[in-house]
């Protein structure tokens, strides 16, 4: 179980693992009630909040042979993929990066951003020559990227310019969103940076460093809450911490 003093809500949130289905909430709000150290603030804990979901579906996702986290670059914004890479989100190991040769050159503000230039890139492979090993290491997991929106769609974008069929790559709910799930766990409501090197392979593993993350949860259990004030002072900011376990 797991609980912390939001400073985004400024109360107690509270999630717990889900083991064959439960406990349920009704279940962990009546126990709530009935602990002496936390019924005098049972009614103001706020129960299920979103980064418990965010936290359970990362365990799941780092689960042996689950998901892989996958990143691209690109000759533009958008533009055509001129290096790919994926690795195993459960163990980190590399399962694809290459340069990929584009039919358009490379502008400047991508360069300038991911370093690649157009003569690193010219005897590289073609992306239609790169698609069998993307489709092999994805295969029956679920695709995680920082932003799925601009992978998914550079992706598909390359996927019919060489006349493929994009198979399991193409639906949505192949694909998780690794950065619409940090802002949900993180409590913020606009688009936060990865802070990778804007290549491939560290973006990578930079975004499994999220997934990681994300998966600790919120909170702790190795620590009693400080006594309820209802309305924090500047001086008193609410922290991490955590509630007994009912």
């Amino acid at each position: 179980m797991w609980a912390w003093n939001s400073p985004y809500s400024g109360g107690w949130e509270l999630d717990w693992e889900r083991v064959d289905g439960g406990p349920t909430e009704d279940e962990v709000r009546r126990e709530l009630l009935a602990d002496p150290a936390a019924a005098p603030y049972a009614s103001e804990i706020t129960l299920c909040p979103a980064w418990g979901e965010v936290t359970r579906i990362a365990r799941e996702l780092l689960q042996p042979d689950a998901a892989v986290v996958i990143d691209t670059e690109t000759t533009d914004l958008p533009g055509q993929i001129v290096e790919v890479a994926a690795i195993d989100a459960a163990t980190g190991k590399k399962l694809l990066d290459t340069l990929v040769r584009p039919t358009e050159p490379i502008s400047d503000g991508a360069r300038w951003v991911h370093g690649i230039t157009d003569e690193m890139v010219a005897d590289a492979r073609p992306f239609e020559k790169v698609l069998p090993r993307l489709r092999q290491v994805t295969k029956e997991r679920v695709i995680c990227a920082y932003n799925v929106d601009f992978d998914r769609g550079v992706v598909l974008g390359d996927v019919r310019r060489a006349g493929k069929k994009p198979m399991h790559l193409e639906p949505e709910d192949s694909w998780f969103c690794l950065m619409e799930a940090y802002k949900d766990w993180v409590g913020s409501f606009r688009w936060l940076r990865l802070g990778g090197r804007h290549r491939a392979l560290g973006d990578c593993e930079s975004a499994r460093k999220v997934l990681i993350g994300m998966s600790k949860s919120r909170g702790s259990t190795s620590r009693r809450p400080r006594p309820h004030r209802a309305t924090p002072s500047p001086d008193h900011l609410p922290g991490r911490s955590s509630w007994p376990r009912p």
